[in-house]
């Protein structure tokens, strides 16, 4: 009653004062005058949302542990902005406890209508999931790896003698061992990837390494089998859902490689005591087989002399043709490398082409001088050592960097700054070679970095990198531990490194012996690390690189911590979760790099004036809420990232055109920036903005010649959605040109439309809700510009006009995604194109097609195009409310045509009413590559048109034949659909339901 009183009355008070006051002001007045009803409103809405996250993360940790499912996406987000608001909940409360009175109210009253609007928020956000909060874990029956070819009679052997341990014998552990860089894990690869050809059993890969803890084998695990544990502390509860989860798979290997200690089995959910589960170890040592209670062990030997001296030859290659006496002294080299495979082919490739007898001679000379390197696996380290000092070895004295090393060895040795078998992405290498200026300057950062891939790509040539395809083809490399081994060695005396990577580190190593006085570099990376205490600060002033990044807990760094690294040039705290960047950062002037990307909880930069060397300031997915002040001083810097500071207000008029040594910009898209500050950048080689229209696009790109820009992904017109934007990873290299038009109107008047002046070569083209287009969308490209025989990715969304998209050639176009286009028709005009026949480009390099909300499209219009989707990798079609048929088959001789799609993997339809099939009628889809296939909510579907195999490899004729007769394709892991469907569907031979049923996901 009081609370109403005082409202009323702080509204008299308002309207008294009339126009004198801001609306702005009057309503912060008046919400003072009702302050305490808000806050304990605020209070009650606390914890009502409080109270429900607390039932839904125990409702979800029960079905996460019960039934392995896995929390939706949109959930565990609510959870954690849930968690976030809380605290600034809690801070607030803190703050009013300690302020009070009216200028107190004054100042906090819109701060507390702000958090209110967010609870409300949240608890609207909690009806929209309710009752819906997992999904079904996304189990992958395994990956399959690049493997070189076996070599010698005894790893032959051992592959089958496993293969029979496994598949036929069905022995529960098996353990390989022998000596670092002899081949245990070529072999265990070998058999991982036969058991994922021949047979139906899951296959789990994780490389356990020196530095291993429990909790990180148990996440490894846990990703794998695809369930989440990361949320859970106790070591046996996490091992107790492992269990749990493994037991509900049927057959399942889990291959651990490269242990070198005992693990406790139960502690990862005993998976060789559970039904059909079988392990798979590989050690260094007999005893630890033992320890862990192998029932077969086998011992991986090296090479005997022939075998080692057959397999160097082939590596040099039959363009080193080496004399009689030569080759005398290059079997003595081959010797030297004791049988080990590692040796053998990391020294042969470094001494490919070099035929003359006292090069062969040197190099035995040296390698049986070679002293101080020591321990187990002495000798390969001796044969890596050579390959080291081998490296580029012509070079002038000026291709010498710091320390005495070359480029190519000096890459090398940076390489051992990352976790033991890790895999280390190659753009991400290439940018840390220019900020460290290893690399020779070049006039543009793009020649530099190239410089930098080639110079991995002689690595991997010479054997001391691995090419490593996880994340994308030959996009990653990742060292030997025998190398890695070799590289620390060198650089725990000079260059002096100190590397702490990747080992679960919980608590900061702050003592005297991590940090000498002479250190350079200290690699932190990949740790638990959560605090660093306040008051610590190293003591090294020579110290130049601090690597930090992804310790993902790491909340606090003091102030003072930086005070003694006067020497400092780079500091990587990415992925971290630290709120402030410390004060002491401010006086480093010799500070070249700063890269907090992916900080989301960064709120505050101190002032940046004096770091005038600073060249690469990367801010991307921070929260910041204005550019760091001090920053109109930072006149050399060479690299802007500002990608995804969602919060940031403003870049302040006039900043921009103080870089003029810029060479990559990476601007928020709802920041608009004046052209003509980017204009002024004249070293401008990437780009990533948002611009207002076509003309500014023309102005910005239009000179492009004169400020050299190579790349560039740019939206043009209206911000929308940015996760909409660009299908270009806001971490990685801008490496090509990526144009989105959204809200543009496309025509200038008279029904002419506006042309781009500079897109001839643009490979990645997005139209969202953009009027001025015509019926056939290809029709436009030319007369804006585009160039369609370049284009690789094609989005087009809510353009209202277009009814067909291609009527000519699209020889490049790897990727098209059609959205919530109501007037759509078809991909193809079949008239315009005339078929047949169909042009030879026309989708000859398409990999993904996705069309989603068209509901006027009956047919795809790709039938008499099936010749060329040679390259189709995966077919997506939902929501779409009249489409009937996917893809048209014309029968042959009165019998149904075969669908041959050799290189789809995937297969997802889902809520499409009105189809009636997926090929026509009588039809099969020939797929053997297939993987995944999803239906849902396609009642009418009554046949899936999987094309069977015999066991002799012929197809399967009209007439029956008897059920051990017949395989499906065989690289189909599921089939995830609805049970009233399936149960429906009609068969050509009864026993085709059968041989599928144990790959279906309801």
């Amino acid at each position: 009653m009081i609370s109403s009183l005082l409202l009323e009355l702080g509204k008299s008070v308002c309207r008294s004062l009339g126009g004198a006051l801001s609306p702005h002001v009057v309503n912060l007045v008046v919400s003072c005058f009702g302050f305490s009803a808000n806050v304990e409103s605020l209070q009650e809405k606390s914890k009502r949302v409080m109270d429900i996250a607390a039932d839904v993360e125990k409702e979800v940790n029960e079905l996460e542990i019960s039934q392995g499912k896995v929390r939706k996406t949109e959930v565990a987000s609510w959870l954690d902005k849930v968690r976030r608001i809380n605290i600034e909940f809690v801070n607030l409360q803190r703050d009013l406890l300690q302020e009070n009175g009216f200028m107190s109210r004054f100042s906090r009253g819109g701060r507390v209508e702000e958090l209110s609007s967010r609870f409300d928020e949240l608890l609207q956000q909690h009806k929209d999931f309710r009752g819906s909060l997992v999904l079904d874990a996304e189990r992958t029956k395994g990956e399959p790896f690049v493997t070189t070819c076996l070599f010698g009679d005894a790893f032959a052997k051992n592959v089958e003698r496993i293969w029979k341990y496994l598949v036929i014998d069905k022995i529960q552990i098996i353990g390989i061992y022998g000596m670092g860089g002899v081949g245990k894990t070529t072999l265990a690869k070998h058999i991982n990837n036969l058991l994922l050809e021949r047979t139906e059993y899951h296959v789990f890969w994780v490389t356990v390494s020196q530095d291993f803890s429990i909790n990180k084998l148990q996440d490894d695990i846990a990703r794998f089998i695809g369930l989440k544990i990361s949320d859970k502390n106790d070591v046996v509860e996490r091992a107790a859902m492992l269990k749990r989860a493994l037991s509900r798979m049927n057959d399942f290997v889990l291959i651990l490689d490269d242990v070198w200690k005992e693990i406790d089995l139960e502690k990862v959910g005993s998976p060789h005591l559970l039904k059909g589960g079988r392990l798979i170890i590989t050690a260094r040592s007999l005893d630890l087989c033992h320890q862990m209670s192998c029932r077969e062990k086998i011992e991986v030997l090296t090479l005997c002399p022939d075998e080692a001296w057959n397999l160097f030859k082939e590596i040099l290659g039959e363009e080193t043709t080496l004399a009689p006496e030569v080759e005398r002294i290059a079997k003595s080299v081959a010797k030297e490398c004791d049988g080990l495979p590692l040796g053998i082919v990391t020294l042969a490739t470094s001494m490919k082409g070099a035929t003359q007898i006292y090069i062969w001679r040197h190099a035995l000379a040296e390698l049986r001088g070679y002293h101080g390197i020591t321990g187990m696996n002495e000798k390969v380290l001796r044969v890596l050592k050579y390959s080291f000092d081998r490296l580029d070895p012509n070079y002038n004295s000026e291709d010498k960097c710091r320390n005495g090393y070359t480029k190519l060895q000096h890459c090398l040795l940076y390489c051992s700054l990352y976790p033991e078998d890790f895999k280390i992405y190659r753009n991400e290498l290439s940018n840390r070679f220019i900020s460290e200026k290893i690399i020779d300057k070049k006039e543009t950062r793009g020649e530099e970095f190239d410089q930098g891939l080639i110079i991995l790509n002689k690595l991997v040539n010479v054997g001391l990198l691995e090419s490593t395809h996880s994340y994308k083809e030959h996009d990653g490399v990742k060292m030997h531990d025998l190398v890695r081994d070799m590289a620390l060695h060198i650089t725990s005396e000079n260059p002096k490194f100190k590397v702490l990577a990747g080992i679960s580190l919980k608590k900061f190593p702050f003592q005297g012996e991590y940090w000498p006085e002479d250190l350079e570099k200290m690699s932190l990376m990949y740790n638990d690390i959560r605090e660093i205490p306040e008051g610590t600060s190293p003591n090294c002033p020579k110290l130049s690189t601090l690597l930090l990044n992804n310790n993902q807990g790491l909340t606090f760094i003091p102030d003072s911590f930086f005070s003694l690294m006067c020497g400092l040039t780079i500091i990587d705290l990415s992925y971290t979760s630290i709120y402030v960047l410390p004060n002491s950062i401010c006086d480093l002037e010799s500070l070249n790099t700063i890269s907090v990307q992916c900080c989301d909880n960064l709120v505050f930069v101190p002032n940046l004036g004096k770091l005038k060397a600073l060249k690469e300031l990367d801010l991307t997915y921070t929260e910041i809420e204005e550019v760091p002040q001090g920053m109109e001083n930072l006149e050399n810097l060479k690299y802007l990232c500002l990608h995804y500071t969602s919060k940031l207000k403003m870049i302040p008029k006039g900043l921009l055109p103080r870089f003029q040594h810029l060479q990559c910009l990476r601007l928020p898209v709802h920041v608009q920036v004046a052209v003509e500050e980017i204009e002024s950048l004249k070293q401008l080689e990437k780009l990533s903005c948002r611009v207002k229209d076509v003309y500014d696009f023309n102005r910005v790109i239009g000179q492009s010649s004169e400020r050299n820009i190579t790349s560039f992904d740019i939206i043009i017109g209206a911000d929308y959605m940015e996760e909409l934007t660009s299908q270009i990873d806001p971490s990685s290299e801008i490496d090509c040109k990526c144009i989105i038009m959204s809200g543009c109107s496309l025509e200038e008047g008279e029904g002419n439309q506006v042309s781009l002046v500079d897109a001839q070569d643009i490979q990645h083209l997005e139209f969202y809700s953009c009027e001025g287009l015509s019926n056939c969308f290809s029709d436009d490209l030319q007369q804006l510009g585009f160039t369609p025989s370049c284009i690789k990715t094609l989005a087009i969304n809510n353009c209202e006009e277009i009814e067909f998209i291609v009527n000519c050639e699209f020889s490049s176009l790897e990727h098209i995604r059609l959205e919530c286009l109501q007037n759509l028709m078809g991909v193809v005009d079949d008239v315009a194109v005339g078929l047949p026949p169909p042009p030879i480009d026309l989708f000859s390099s398409l990999k993904k097609l996705t069309i989603y909300e068209c509901h006027k499209i009956k047919k795809l219009g790709l039938g008499l195009l099936l010749g060329n989707l040679q390259n189709l990798e995966s077919i997506g079609v939902s929501e779409c409310h009249e489409i009937e048929e996917i893809i048209q088959v014309v029968a042959v001789e009165g019998r149904g045509g075969v669908v041959s799609l050799p290189k789809l993997k995937e297969l997802s339809l889902w809520n499409l009413p009105k189809l009636k099939s997926i090929c026509s009628e009588e039809a099969k889809m020939c797929c053997n590559s297939i993987e995944e296939i999803t239906i849902g909510g396609c009642p009418e579907v009554k046949k899936l048109p999987l094309l069977f195999i015999r066991s002799s490899n012929s197809v399967e004729e009209e007439d029956s034949h008897h059920s051990s007769s017949y395989s499906p394709p065989p690289n189909l892991m599921s089939i995830q659909t609805e049970e009233n469907w399936w149960e429906s569907l009609e068969w050509d031979h009864p026993t085709h339901k059968h041989l599928l049923q144990p790959l279906l996901k309801l």
